[in-house]
């Protein structure tokens, strides 16, 4: 399901400033919850849900002919995961014959979101098929078409719908669709490493070699092909060339480096990339541990603690962050050792994994577009460990 929110509070202020106009204006008559609808407004925008229903359901209960509550009562049972309802509301719209051009844009443009939300894909297509061409000047067109074609799977139509949106959508919407598409392919483009399809992976990176931002993200995706390919040369060159000015990006490959190092008989290949990555202002503290956990196996423990001492009193240098050299102490080492370590150590500790801001959906893997909200620049790095298919 596609994430209204942000829209919808757009959509909300328009459509509160216009019934104020409207409000103060229009000819004196008995009213028929024009208030009520106005103040609604206000509480959704104020993030008071249920009460902004209640208030809703009040106004079209006492003016059925209404349009506009009927629409936006029917948005926000959306946005409270009753999908089913609200596009039985803004079906009923779509009958009547009174609906100005932009009415029957926001109408159609509702009821194929609730479409979307249900998972009714070809409903939803159908919707937006039959919607005048004017629709495409709208950014909402855009972001269901694009919920529609990735939700029956054509993730070409949907790339292809990012991709052509800055073409007609507002201009100050143009940035984001460009960064969506670059992450939707670079997203597309590290699934088909991981399954070992590079020709496909491949294909994804040169749409979007063009677009600024997008090179380290590329060369990641490049590093982890031939980490798959148990090519260790190759991805070290390009861990070595193109990821040490990357820390966040090394940090997601490094796992991935280790594996293919150890299997070929060259893991100390890995230190001095590590020891580069690890000066970094930025670096995670995640790349401290490995570093300090290669230490550990070459012997050089010494090493090891003199490193986390330069990155004590840090806040991101938790117990979580710390844990697999951690445990290398509890198992192989002194207790002095462990406890020296351990008053290093920021408290509390911190999360892992990767997950989305906007709907709390969790990956095991580094994720650039979010396939449970279609959310895009929504995932907060972490401790992030890649698994080949």
């Amino acid at each position: 399901m596609i994430s209204v929110l942000p829209v919808a509070v757009g959509s909300l202020v328009l459509a509160a400033a216009g019934a104020a106009v409207y409000l103060t204006f229009r000819e004196p008559k008995q009213p028929v919850g024009g208030d009520d609808y106005l103040h609604a407004l206000e509480q959704w925008i104020e993030g008071n849900l249920d009460e902004a229903a209640a208030l809703l359901y009040r106004v079209v209960h006492d003016d059925p002919d209404s349009v506009e509550p009927f629409l936006q009562l029917g948005n926000l049972l959306r946005l409270q995961g009753d999908a089913e309802r609200a596009a039985v509301l803004h079906r009923g719209l779509t009958v009547r014959s009174n609906l100005t051009l932009p009415q029957q844009l926001s109408v159609g443009l509702a009821l194929a979101a609730d479409l979307n939300a249900l998972g009714h894909w070809e409903g939803a297509r159908d919707i937006l098929d039959t919607l005048p061409r004017v629709a495409m000047s709208r950014t909402r067109y855009w972001k269901t078409r694009f919920a529609q074609w990735h939700g029956l799977g054509d993730h070409a139509e949907a790339a292809r719908t990012l991709k052509n949106a800055p073409r007609q959508c507002p201009e100050e919407d143009r940035p984001w669709f460009l960064a969506a598409f670059a992450s939707y392919q670079l997203d597309r483009a590290l699934a088909h490493a991981l399954a070992g399809e590079s020709g496909d992976a491949k294909a994804r990176l040169k749409d979007v070699k063009n677009i600024a931002g997008t090179k380290p993200r590329v060369e990641l995706v490049r590093a982890i092909m031939a980490a798959v390919d148990n090519d260790a040369a190759g991805a070290v060159s390009i861990a070595s060339d193109s990821l040490l000015d990357s820390p966040e990006e090394l940090d997601v490959f490094l796992p991935l480096l280790q594996e293919v190092l150890l299997q070929s008989g060259q893991f100390e290949r890995s230190l001095p990339i590590l020891e580069r990555a690890c000066q970094a202002e930025n670096a995670p503290p995640s790349l401290w541990i490995d570093l300090a956990m290669l230490y550990e196996k070459l012997g050089h423990r010494d090493k090891a603690i003199h490193l986390l001492e330069s990155k004590s009193g840090r806040g991101s240098f938790t117990p979580d962050a710390a844990a697999p050299y951690l445990k290398m102490l509890v198992d192989d080492s002194p207790v002095s050792d462990f406890v020296k370590v351990w008053n290093m150590l920021s408290m509390p500790a911190g999360a892992e994994g990767w997950s989305c801001r906007q709907c709390g959906h969790h990956d095991e893997r580094v994720r650039w577009f979010c396939p449970n909200c279609h959310g895009f620049h929504t995932f907060g790095p972490g401790t992030c460990t890649l698994e080949v298919d």
